[in-house]
């Protein structure tokens, strides 16, 4: 029943809310298939391309995959509950109160709705923990072990090839190892090497490619989570990592998952001397330990910047495990029933909300209202690409200056044609390791683009207008949901190309982009490209 529930509320609410701009920057990625990007390893892509393979390049085709993948991690998260509870009527409990928490905590009703790399994450992971977990149940050198630390290795590989966080799972169970006696024993067998060097192998093509594009995705990820730039105090930004956890599993939820690791933790440290490798105190405190390293690790990162809510995501499969199979009353008390009933509220305000803005939020504060808007921007480029002032142009070209506005154009727009992102004005990203528009663009070429409707925008117009023999600044967009406006955009038309710059082939920094024309020349340009 609940399973069933959770993928009727996934699929309504896919439907209520249109691709967000990260969703169509991944469906981009399917259009040239790799091993890795310059933002993710290609797990979402691969993940999406099984959805559009199926439904074609829609707003069904591109949510398939990831609404597979919500499906398979549920479906495991309830066999991995009832394994580690012992099966019988505790596994049964167990079992039941997986599937109720994956069906209302935030983090998976809500985000393994969207075409994220979340989507693939969990549910590898999942699966991964579920090969773990019965690995560690066999005994030590067994064959039985073997078979499971193999489909162990080959769920983590996958994880590996969904998001590159997915390395502090082994790194968690090597934690647990290392501080356990009784865990202590699983080096001495193979079943961890070999699921080890099954995980390497698959994720080999992802290193091959950052080897070959200069580690750019690497590197970009490395600075994302430790690099400069944080706001607020250090105690600021550990709050705030609290905070959101507590939103995505929603306050009580957050609080017994938390009880629950820790219990976990607590009772396998105590029976340390006590128990051998395969008992269930000892598979428990593994977990525990899996489901404590992400959160400390995202704590550390912290200290140097702010460290986005689903970042310490990984920690959730294994917490949940802990709390479905929990034998006191935490998972069976009025705090697990209030709990359950709080998160469910939760889910069916921000349902309500997916389907019509309730909740008094300006709109361009409201995470929702990020997705709408779109058609009436691809509608305006629409009619301008059809502009008698670009009679006489040879090709058509059309681009954004950022990467979410060229992916929401290149889907939206009837015939998906080819979008440069111009990055002019923001950070590195896929579009740099593409053809650009100065690859592209050819003498005597036309364009539409599309900036922000703001000085700092106009001068970007004004920038690329140097290309052309002419510019025009065209008609201004709003991007709205329901009656609320959410942004604000720019169109700019070019006609004949005559002076396009050559792009340097280096790889792109991984910095801020420079700031463009001062805002004092903005005023006297904007006359002349009028």
């Amino acid at each position: 029943m609940w399973l069933l529930g959770a993928a009727s509320v996934r699929a309504l609410l896919s439907w209520f809310v249109p691709l967000l701009p990260d969703e169509t920057y991944y469906w981009l990625w399917t259009r040239h298939l790799e091993a890795g990007y310059f933002d993710h390893p290609p797990g979402i892509a691969l993940l999406i391309a099984v959805g559009t393979r199926l439904f074609g390049d829609t707003h069904t085709g591109v949510r398939a995959g990831p609404a597979m993948a919500a499906c398979i991690t549920h479906g495991a998260a309830v066999v991995a509950a009832w394994q580690l509870a012992g099966r019988g009527a505790n596994g049964a409990r167990a079992a039941a109160r997986a599937a109720a928490l994956l069906a209302v905590i935030p983090l998976a009703a809500l985000g393994l709705v969207l075409a994220t790399p979340d989507a693939a994450l969990f549910a590898t992971v999942m699966l991964a923990l579920l090969g773990v977990e019965r690995a560690l149940a066999a005994p030590v050198r067994s064959w039985r072990g073997f078979a499971w630390w193999t489909a162990a290795g080959v769920c983590l590989g996958l994880a590996f090839v969904a998001k590159y966080t997915a390395v502090l799972l082994p790194a968690g169970l090597v934690v647990a190892c290392l501080v356990h006696p009784a865990l202590r024993a699983r080096f001495r067998e193979g079943g961890p090497w070999w699921a080890s060097l099954i995980a390497l192998v698959l994720f080999a093509p992802v290193v091959l490619w950052n080897a070959t594009n200069g580690w750019i995705s690497f590197r970009f990820q490395l600075g994302h989570g430790f690099g400069t730039g944080a706001r607020g105090s250090v105690l600021t930004r550990e709050l705030e990592l609290l905070g959101g956890q507590a939103g995505l599993a929603s306050p009580v939820l957050f609080a017994l998952l938390a009880i629950a690791v820790w219990c976990a933790l607590r009772d396998g440290w105590r029976t340390r001397h006590a128990t051998t490798a395969t008992d269930v105190p000892v598979r428990r405190f593994a977990l525990a330990v899996t489901a404590l390293v992400p959160l400390l690790f995202f704590a550390v990162s912290a200290t140097r910047r702010s460290v986005e809510a689903n970042w310490p995501a990984l920690m959730y499969p294994s917490a949940m495990l802990l709390l479905a199979t929990d034998t006191t009353r935490l998972s069976d008390g009025r705090w697990w029933r209030r709990g359950i009933a709080l998160a469910a509220a939760l889910l069916m305000v921000v349902g309500l909300q997916a389907w019509r803005p309730l909740l008094p939020l300006a709109p361009r504060k409201d995470p929702i209202a990020r997705a709408h808007g779109w058609t009436t921007l691809a509608d305006a480029v629409e009619r301008a690409r059809q502009d008698r002032f670009l009679d006489g142009t040879v090709d058509r070209w059309v681009a954004a200056d950022r990467y979410q506005d060229a992916s929401e154009l290149a889907f939206h727009l009837a015939d998906h044609p080819t979008v440069f992102s111009l990055n002019l004005g923001g950070r590195p990203n896929q579009f740099d390791l593409w053809e650009t528009a100065t690859d592209r663009i050819r003498p005597g070429d036309g364009l539409v683009a599309v900036f922000d409707d703001n000085p700092a925008g106009d001068s970007l117009g004004v920038r690329v207008g140097h290309w052309f023999a002419e510019a025009r600044r065209g008609n201004r967009v709003v991007l709205m949901r329901a009656t609320g406006e959410v942004a604000h955009r720019r169109l700019w038309l070019y006609r004949i190309a005559t002076d396009v710059p050559a792009r340097a082939r280096t790889l792109p920094s991984l910095g801020n982009a420079p700031s463009n024309v001062p805002s004092s020349a903005i005023t006297n340009t904007l006359s002349a490209a009028r």
